[in-house]
């Protein structure tokens, strides 16, 4: 059974959307997790900061700090007791490196915040703290993509049946572990989902240019194949009662997996964003990254084991 006993609750001060507070409560509440609620505050440059006030910058920011801090808990306070232990902390700086030190420096498993805020767009949104944890955040990132308390019915797990490396094989059993898993907990539908594609036209030029026969052959052998793996995958990592459903999709994983989470009303999807391991702050991929912008439901990633951050202490 997979485990979070520490977790990072990334929020504004004054507001903590109520999806955030209903998932990280029946989480922790699970787990026996102690939770922080962490704000982290942008610090302005000094030379702005002589145009808004004759206060000294130290001081300025000190009064900002302990401002937000007393927002902060008076906002934690009405929720503490959906809660076994919490706190809360204030930092600042740039928001994903605030966060991506204090999850290195106190060791928590899980960072959790709303996949969009009241004052943002959602591409906006994603595009900043978010993608920049996803990327470089070493513990699994799980943002929440409804403002509104909504139980969790429909989980997909998405991988890459033929990943190269065995980092990545490995990976794809992690995220069908962490699905099957939250799948058990939630009572929830387990969807095992990959998209592929035949090799462009040059390369089946390169086999003779096969006939529209050939090539719907080849599409139900790879289709075969495609299927052993992910029965194989499930069979290794899936021990809990739920059978899960299964689902192939002919075409780039950017366009296909979207959709099918909005056909399926998927309510999670779990997918890595990191491939490789070793080489410190290896961007997200292209692909995990267009399927994150088009999706609207809430979306936990994780990183292969051995990732290095490129966020130093």
């Amino acid at each position: 059974m997979i485990t979070f006993k520490k977790i990072l609750v990334v929020t504004s001060t004054d507001l903590i959307q109520p999806s955030v507070i209903s998932q990280s409560a029946k989480i922790a509440q699970r787990h026996q997790s102690h939770v922080t609620f962490f704000n982290v505050i942008e610090d302005l440059p000094q030379e702005q900061l002589k145009w808004i006030t004759a206060l000294p910058p130290q001081e300025l920011m000190a009064n900002v700090v302990a401002e937000k801090q007393m927002s902060l808990s008076d906002s934690v306070n009405k929720v503490q007791g959906q809660y076994p232990s919490v706190d809360t902390s204030i930092k600042i700086g740039l928001p994903f490196i605030e966060t991506t030190k204090k999850v290195q420096q106190d060791k928590y498993d899980l960072v959790l915040l709303a996949a969009k805020s009241e004052r943002k767009p959602r591409k906006s949104f994603f595009g900043s703290t978010t993608v920049h944890l996803m990327r470089k955040c070493p513990c699994p990132v799980l943002t929440i993509g409804n403002n509104i308390d909504k139980p969790i019915k429909k989980i997909a797990a998405a991988i890459d049946v033929y990943a190269p490396t065995t980092e990545g094989r490995k990976l794809n059993e992690k995220i069908v572990i962490n699905a099957a898993n939250l799948a058990t907990q939630e009572n929830a539908e387990l969807h095992v989902i990959h998209a592929w594609k035949l090799p462009s036209a040059d390369y089946l030029a390169a086999w003779g240019n096969p006939s529209e026969i050939d090539r719907l052959e080849i599409i139900m052998k790879e289709k075969q194949n495609r299927n052993k793996h992910i029965n194989s995958i499930i069979e290794q990592v899936v021990t809990s009662h739920c059978k899960p459903i299964t689902a192939l999709m002919e075409g780039e994983a950017q366009e296909k997996i979207p959709e099918y989470v909005k056909d399926n009303d998927i309510d999670l999807i779990v997918m890595g964003t990191v491939c490789r391991t070793g080489i410190p702050g290896y961007f997200i991929g292209n692909t995990a990254e267009s399927i994150l912008s088009e999706v609207s439901c809430s979306v936990l990633t994780l990183k292969p084991e051995g990732f290095i951050s490129p966020v130093e202490i």
